[in-house]
């Protein structure tokens, strides 16, 4: 057990920022649930928390300690220091990012999600939960995509992001070229020219597209998909949020 000093919640607080979780390959992951999960499935140095009654919070420290990670006590001008929320939840951790190449998201009888320069932090943390929740083995985040580890990203994602595997800053060639050598077909969303996903015909070895908010799927990955599907609407608006409608297709998908 340890207390926070000033050097050290000043070296946590820059992990909210891309450029130093890059360089020093650790990210933070914020709330108790979020915290609880990142201490069973993730790689977890250490933990800042401010001392409550919470049994919760009690229990989770004292499972860090039986997996020999780091806690250190704190109070709440150092947390709001390190937290990215306007009201700290009183406990975040530190996690390794995890090295997975782009052949570790193919897996055998899994689907693949593939994300197109997704730009809002909390949709791609949705659909990452949302992917966990269906089953999906493994997510390709293409380069435009914001960084998975974005602190809101991994509020969002509720854990799921320790539970999928997740591979990051691929171009589009290399993912088409991984796709074609583990044998799977590529499925692309659309707004038109496709066919109605309630029509669509579950099989194994699927990498799903999905693609950005107000541009939707690149014209290369289009092009070069196998299939193309839309989902059809009965009422007046235009589109759905990509979150949700990524969250319909795969679990269409993966009946």
């Amino acid at each position: 057990m340890m207390k926070t000093t000033k050097a050290a919640a000043k070296a946590a607080a820059f992990l909210k920022q891309k450029k130093y979780r890059t360089e020093i390959g650790e990210y933070l992951v914020e709330g108790l649930r979020n915290v609880e999960e990142a201490v069973e499935y993730a790689i977890t140095k250490m933990i800042f928390y401010v001392p409550s009654d919470d049994p919760r919070l009690n229990k989770l420290l004292q499972r860090a300690a039986e997996k020999s990670i780091a806690v250190s006590e704190t109070f709440e001008g150092y947390m709001a220091q390190i937290s990215d929320t306007a009201t700290p939840q009183g406990v975040i951790g530190v996690c390794k990012m995890p090295e997975t190449k782009l052949a570790d998201v193919f897996r055998p009888g899994k689907m693949v999600l593939v994300l197109d320069r997704i730009q809002d932090p909390g949709n791609l943390g949705t659909i990452i939960r949302t992917a966990d929740a269906a089953g999906i083995g493994g997510i390709v985040s293409l380069v435009g995509t914001v960084d998975a580890y974005n602190p809101k990203v991994v509020r969002s994602a509720m854990g799921s992001i320790f539970h999928i595997p997740l591979a990051e800053n691929v171009t589009e060639a290399e993912f088409l070229n991984c796709a074609l050598e583990h044998r799977y077909i590529t499925v692309a969303t659309a707004m038109e020219g496709g066919t109605s996903i309630f029509d669509a015909r579950p099989q194994d070895k699927v990498a799903l597209i999905v693609g950005n908010e107000a541009n939707g799927v690149s014209s290369t990955l289009l092009q070069s998909a196998n299939a193309r599907y839309y989902i059809p609407m009965k009422g007046r608006a235009e589109s759905l949020n990509v979150a949700m409608a990524a969250g319909i297709i795969m679990f269409e998908l993966n009946k």
